[in-house]
């Protein structure tokens, strides 16, 4: 992999107004620095203060648990091949104690829950226009209407991220 900056201006703190420029700043307090994919996308400011409102409210804790919304996220992550945001969610995984080895294997995990998440994810984001009926009465029967859409709205949420960070090479650092 060799890292690039990607096709457009990254953005500073300095650049932006209001609430985009609070964003940048409750990062660089938090973590010391901005996510790379929220530079670039704060070329366009409100769709940037957009997408972290939403990406915020998706990926909280309620109702479906984060580790879950993480996993779904590498999934849908990883069939799209987004180097970002598979390193992303590696590393968000970790930090809930998931190893790499747990990922590789992904598909072989014995919690049912989790499964039908994960089988709902692959096909949502290879053939939504064709989900087997099976599927989503095994979804209707497991979650909640609220956790369906929640899990749609994790898988949704990063395959605009996905393809966000792909079209404008924004790529994980060395």
């Amino acid at each position: 992999m060799t890292p690039t900056e990607p096709i457009v201006h990254r953005c500073s703190s300095d650049e932006l107004h209001g609430e985009a420029k609070e964003i940048f700043e409750n990062f660089i307090q938090g973590s010391g620095k901005v996510p790379k994919w929220l530079e670039v996308m704060a070329n366009c400011e409100d769709t940037m203060v957009g997408f972290f409102a939403l990406f915020k409210s998706v990926m909280d804790d309620a109702p479906v648990a984060s580790t879950l919304k993480w996993k779904v996220a590498y999934v849908v992550s990883d069939i799209n091949k987004c180097e970002f945001c598979v390193g992303a969610t590696q590393t968000k995984l970790a930090g809930f104690g998931i190893e790499q080895k747990d990922l590789e294997n992904i598909d072989e995990t014995t919690d049912p829950k989790e499964a039908l998440a994960i089988e709902y994810a692959r096909a949502t984001t290879e053939h939504a226009y064709s989900i087997e009926p099976d599927l989503i009465k095994k979804m209707q029967e497991t979650f909640s209407d609220e956790e369906i859409v929640e899990i749609t709205a994790v898988i949704g949420t990063f395959n605009f991220i996905n393809r966000f960070n792909d079209a404008l090479q924004v790529l994980p650092d060395a």
